[in-house]
């Protein structure tokens, strides 16, 4: 059996606030987040910790019992960080390749401009990884390419980006510079792209790929891979405007 910090924290939210709706709010967790760690620890104590009524959840006998060992704990948790002069504010965030690479950096600068005491640690996967992640409580925070495939997550849009279909200067795959490619085009031309579960890929399957038949398709982990691929004209590559930036311009 392991207890996880972040279920005795939904535990004590619970046990304060009355709801899992006002623990979600204190917590700046999803409703459902909630319930889903709060079951997760009544498994592995094999106990009831609440009785669910029309008014919200009553704790029961061992919710007491737990609450003041549950408190203890993470006041432990705290004096162990005190003591070993560790940063007790500390932010985990998860982000997808394209916004951790190009996007967050700068934030998180101006953040912590503001915020010097809170220790922030970035984990860049792609957007699959993130969303399960998330949903495991390795991360504070995540931010993603696309739509959230996850019910236990609560997502709302941070910004807009395009997608830019991109090729070498002079690349043999494009009669004429300036031209515009129609999808019969494209269908003769090898597509340079992000692996299955990123949420650049995710996009091009559902917007671009099932509306036409490839000629073939090169899969590379990482955005610079697919520049460089496409630099030595390998073929047509298609990446997040942000990601494009340096060479556009």
């Amino acid at each position: 059996m392991r207890i996880t910090l972040k279920q005795l924290e939904v535990f004590l939210a619970v046990y304060h606030q009355g709801t899992t709706v006002a623990a979600a709010e204190h917590l700046f967790l999803s409703q459902s987040a909630i319930s889903m760690a709060l079951s997760e620890l009544e498994k592995q104590l094999d106990t009831v910790l609440f009785q669910r009524v029309a008014k919200g959840l009553v704790p029961t006998q061992e919710a007491h019992m737990l609450s003041s060992m549950a408190g203890a704990a993470l006041k432990q948790v705290e004096q162990i960080e005190h003591v070993f002069n560790l940063k007790v504010a500390r932010l985990v965030i998860g982000a997808s390749t394209t916004i951790g690479n190009y996007l967050l950096p700068s934030v998180i600068r101006k953040f912590q401009e503001q915020h010097a005491e809170i220790d922030i640690r970035l984990a860049i996967f792609n957007s699959t990884d993130i969303c399960e992640g998330l949903v495991n409580y390795d991360y504070d925070l995540g931010f993603i390419e696309g739509d959230n495939p996850f019910v236990e997550l609560k997502a709302s849009p941070w910004m807009q980006d395009d997608l830019v279909l991109f090729a070498a200067k002079e690349s043999r795959f494009i009669k004429r510079s300036g031209s515009l490619l129609s999808i019969s085009d494209l269908e003769k031309i090898p597509l340079i792209l992000r692996e299955v579960g990123s949420g650049t890929r995710i996009f091009v399957q559902k917007h671009l790929l099932q509306h036409m038949e490839t000629s073939s398709v090169m899969e590379l982990g990482n955005s610079e891979a697919i520049k460089q691929a496409v630099v030595n004209d390998l073929g047509v590559g298609c990446l997040s405007r942000f990601a494009l930036n340096e060479l556009l311009e």
